[in-house]
């Protein structure tokens, strides 16, 4: 008879995964990627319908089957490969999920119901926030710092760990306080080694070389002028792309909300564009504070206004607002690296 040996009864209590932060902005993106190609693909094709009479398959369902598939890699499967494979596979299903919001909050099931563009971005926006304050939190507890190394080990004991990865554990748990300390050291040690570049993944690559360049652009006195010119302009910038992707149609009450989010923005910009040459962290601060509040605000009624031709805009947003952050962390802190990444990747 097979051993349960999740079978005693313990106290609830979590502890967050390091990792979390990664597996969520895994889930996002691809939540936002598979709307974006959702509505490329219906806006190509007619806006085809599945199924054949009084049937409609709606593409909610295969979101629904989706996310139970990815459910179930999460809860039956040990390793960080496999949650970071539900986190995708569920962000794909949450994207064919809520992109069909517009039919559940609408009497007459209407899937282009404008204000559901601001709906499925303000969801994905405060998940990216999320995402944003557990990258920015404090130093891990030593329970956090002991769990992750041996989340590490439950994959490594299949796979193997790199070197790099066997270091940052082995560092992360620090100097040995307890016979707890010492076994996990003890098994990061034992665990068998793999080549470090022969599994590395090409999105791992991909996100590596993006983070470089990043930070190289964060570098440049260009880049940053590049931000401040977009936040300041703003209000010259927003018409204009709105009748460029509308032809001039607007809506009272979002546009009101948008243009004074579009004011505040310039506000700030002008008084970080001030602070520049003397205090370029404050200045990145006054940056980075316009851009969220337009992320969070205003670009929840730009995308009403536009629906989804708003993206680009968007992308601009987040390209900066990135740029900016790595630009404020490299001015506070001149002669540290970069923050400390997650053991051993996803």
């Amino acid at each position: 008879m097979a051993l349960d040996l999740g079978q005693a009864v313990v106290p609830w209590r979590a502890v967050r995964a390091g990792n979390a932060a990664r597996y969520l902005r895994a889930f996002v993106f691809s939540g936002i990627g598979t709307v974006l190609l959702i509505r490329v693909y219906l806006g190509m094709t007619g806006y085809p319908k599945l199924g054949g009479g009084n049937l409609h398959i709606a593409h909610m369902l295969w979101g629904g089957l989706l996310m139970v598939v990815a459910i179930g890699a999460a809860t039956i499967l040990y390793g960080r490969s496999a949650r970071f494979a539900a986190a995708v596979v569920g962000g794909v299903g949450f994207g064919l999920f809520v992109d069909e919001v517009g039919k559940f909050i609408t009497q007459d099931n209407d899937y282009f119901y404008r204000p559901a563009a601001s709906i499925i971005y303000l969801v994905f926006a405060i998940l990216l926030l999320l995402d944003r304050r557990w990258r920015n939190r404090a130093v891990p507890t030593r329970d956090q710092r002991r769990a992750d190394a041996v989340d590490l080990a439950l994959g490594g004991i299949v796979v193997g760990v790199t070197e790099r990865q066997r270091a940052d554990a082995i560092r992360s748990v620090g100097v040995p306080d307890d016979e707890l300390d010492r076994a996990v050291l003890h098994l990061l040690e034992a665990l068998p080694a793999r080549d470090e570049t022969a599994g590395r993944p090409w999105w791992r690559r991909l996100t590596d070389w993006a983070g470089a360049t990043r930070d190289r652009l964060a570098q440049r006195q260009w880049t940053v002028n590049v931000a401040a010119g977009w936040i300041i302009a703003q209000p010259v910038l927003f018409p204009v792309i709105g009748v460029a992707i509308d032809a001039g149609r607007l809506e009272t009450e979002p546009t009101v909300v948008a243009v004074l989010v579009t004011l505040v923005m310039t506000a700030l910009g002008i008084v970080g564009a001030y602070r520049l040459r003397r205090d370029r962290a404050a200045a990145m601060r006054w940056f980075g504070l316009a851009l969220t509040i337009d992320l969070m605000i205003g670009q929840v009624f730009k995308f009403t206004l536009n629906q989804f031709a708003a993206v680009p805009a968007l992308a601009v947003d987040l390209l900066l607002l990135s740029i900016v952050n790595a630009a404020q962390l490299a001015a506070a802190n001149p002669a540290a690296g970069s923050p400390r990444a997650d053991i051993g990747g996803a």
